[in-house]
């Protein structure tokens, strides 16, 4: 319990909260706790939505920002960038928008930390909304004073009753819930429990929705990647509803892609039954609707079974869109899907692992079904720094297959929003969250806790932000701070625990899990304003060899080791230590560029695609260079699904 004045939201406006436990007293206080408010009388507010107090949920205790000045960041920015300094302007809005994200998520992690209840704790449910009520701008039924759960355990509620607060006060500074539709949500890894404002009536088990496979969740716990699907559509997947269960895993895969990834799929059996695409094709949202009608008109249950010839194929898109730059640049997976057993030879496993290690490709194999021969799809994983799956008949495939991405969050620790745009499926407004991952710390080595999102909705109307001048060089810095790659941290001993923690099956190393993993430093960051010779930031050479840029990238030799010094991260060449030394502050050890401009002003060296999927050309910059350097970490995820 916390000891509050005596005076507290009473008589005056001012920071009520500066300085209080639990949430304003400590080094990183929410961005809210220096901001005015009062406690007001709902009655008489005129053109102001109050909010229900969180401390006094039981009571008709209502507050206000708004009657005290203190909404809201947006406009004031928006009032600075039209009179001059866009950039500078725009820099702020994105400011606001992290310091509320960076905000929500030291709130959960503390919590997380804390957590030891044997019980429910109260949270509103949303299944019923019972003070919801009916708005036509939001075409449901809603309760703006309040943030509501969807809790599938009991360490979701308390987890949701202690966050929620945080959630509250930014709504109240910054949202115009009469005016504008957005919200702020957080899903948790662990459930698929979900946590946001507003309440609304509405019950995701009802519905089979599960938030952890949303665009936004997996977009905002990864970065960028490319994705190459490869099922087997021979005879044999006609039994026991198998092509059924592929086709249903599939297009999961497909929706846990977004904007910034890349995509395919091959249908294989005796050879390549069919193929959508040449190379890898940016997955937008029509992309991945046509990609999944495709998937509809296949023929699923035809033919034999050759393992090589599809594998082979696999690697050829790869080659092809690393060469032609239609690619992230960064992580790339496919996911192999087969039924059946095929021969495959001391040969065939040596060309696989000489491919993987040309394009640093792990391989993730999965066999469905108790007769399922899972010799070759274990070894492929074991031998290529992947995962082997083992799925007994009739599992959950659509489920297991989709969270392919946990290994990519596993590895990495983002300390920048993801940003991306869906349509909400209740108002068919078109929303734009910032996403940002939340960590479990509690055990050996930190772990994917959740995703929580604040969309820009709740501040502005991105109709309003189209309309202004400083609109390009907002979309091209939330674009180029979304395709950003990220560098994993997985060594054999933290990948050998990520395979445990789903099968002892899965295993492929003998490892004593009860000793903690090394890492690597985390002080040792790249320089975010450096550019190499040949015009590419240090994200680039996420997975590749930086010691061979000279022999394999036409790098001279000043070049090369220029890279070596300011891209370690990227490079892999940061020390490991053991213990990981634990974060005390949120990200404090990642720089910042010192640079105001875009990226995509400085180089053409990246991904040309932005979140509203036009080809960047800002400022000048020239989007029309297909990138034709360092091949960023190809993580070809090959998902070799025997399915007995």
């Amino acid at each position: 319990m916390a000891d509050y004045p005596a005076n507290y939201g009473n008589l005056e406006c001012k920071a009520h909260d500066e300085n209080l436990a639990p949430f304003c007293k400590g080094s990183s206080p929410p961005a809210w706790c220096t901001q005015k408010w009062c406690y007001v009388d709902s009655s008489n507010c005129q053109g102001v939505v109050p909010y229900k107090s969180v401390l006094f949920a039981n009571s008709d205790v209502y507050y206000s920002y708004n009657t005290c000045g203190e909404s809201n960041e947006f406009k004031a920015w928006s009032g600075a960038a039209t009179t001059g300094g866009t950039s500078a302007s725009v820099t702020q809005l994105l400011d606001v928008v992290q310091s509320y994200l960076w905000s929500t998520r030291s709130r959960v992690q503390d919590i997380y930390e804390q957590l030891n209840s044997s019980e429910w704790c109260t949270v509103y449910g949303q299944c019923n909304c019972a003070e919801c009520f009916q708005n036509d701008l939001w075409m449901e039924k809603t309760d703006f004073g309040r943030v509501g759960a969807n809790a599938r355990s009991q360490e979701f509620s308390c987890l949701a009753q202690s966050v929620a607060p945080t959630y509250s006060n930014v709504a109240a500074k910054e949202a115009s819930p009469t005016e504008r539709v957005g919200y702020q949500y957080f899903a948790d890894q662990k459930s698929g429990s979900y946590l946001g404002w507003p309440a609304v009536q509405w019950c995701p088990e009802a519905e089979g929705v599960d938030p952890r496979f949303r665009p936004w969740y997996s977009s905002g716990s990864t970065g960028p990647k490319d994705l190459v699907l490869v099922v087997d559509v021979s005879g044999s997947m006609g039994s026991a509803g198998r092509a059924a269960l592929a086709k249903a895993a599939a297009k999961a895969v497909i929706d846990t892609l977004e904007w910034k990834d890349f995509g395919t799929v091959i249908l294989f059996n005796h050879g390549i039954a069919a193929q959508y695409s040449q190379q890898l094709v940016a997955m937008f949202d029509a992309e991945r609707a046509n990609l999944k009608n495709w998937l509809d008109q296949q023929a699923w249950a035809e033919g034999g079974t050759d393992f090589k010839v599809s594998l082979d194929r696999a690697f050829d898109v790869i080659s092809a869109s690393v060469s032609s730059g239609s690619t992230s640049m960064c992580q790339k997976a496919i996911l192999f899907l087969t039924d059946g057993a095929a021969s495959f030879e001391s040969a065939d496993y040596a060309s696989v692992r000489q491919r993987t290690t040309q394009y640093s490709v792990a391989l993730f194999t999965y066999a469905l079904g108790s007769g399922a021969d899972a010799t070759v799809t274990k070894q492929l994983a074991c031998e290529n720094q992947g995962i082997f799956y083992p799925i007994p008949d009739g599992g959950d495939l659509a489920n297991i297959m989709s969270r392919y991405y946990q290994y990519f969050a596993a590895g990495v620790e983002i300390c920048t929003p993801s940003f991306t745009k869906y349509q909400d499926s209740v108002t068919r407004t078109e929303l734009w969250p910032a996403c940002l991952p939340a960590y479990d710390r509690t055990g050996l080595e930190p772990a994917l806790l959740g995703v929580t999102c604040f969309d820009l909705n709740v501040m502005v109307n991105p109709s309003v932000l189209r309309s202004q001048s400083y609109w390009p060089d907002f979309l091209c810095k939330i674009s180029d701070m979304t395709k950003q790659c990220r560098q994993l941290d997985i060594n054999d001993c933290r990948l050998e625990k990520l395979r445990r923690e789903y099968s002892e099956a899965s295993s492929c190393i003998t490892l004593d899990t009860s000793v903690t993993c090394p890492c690597a430093d985390p002080a040792c960051q790249d320089d975010p304003d450096f550019l190499d010779e040949k015009g590419y930031f240090c994200d680039t050479w996420v997975g590749d060899d930086c010691q061979r840029a000279a022999s394999d990238w036409g790098y001279s030799a000043t070049g090369e080791a220029q890279i070596q010094t300011k891209c370690k991260r990227s490079c892999g060449m940061c020390p490991q230590l053991n213990p990981c030394p634990k974060q005390t502050a949120q990200c404090s050890n990642v720089a910042q560029p010192s640079a105001t401009a875009c990226r995509a002003t400085r180089t053409d060296k990246i991904s040309p695609n932005s979140i509203e999927g036009t080809v960047e050309d800002v400022a000048g910059a020239s989007a029309s260079s297909a990138p034709v350097g360092p091949s960023c970490l190809i993580a070809a995820t090959m998902v070799a699904v025997a399915l007995g």
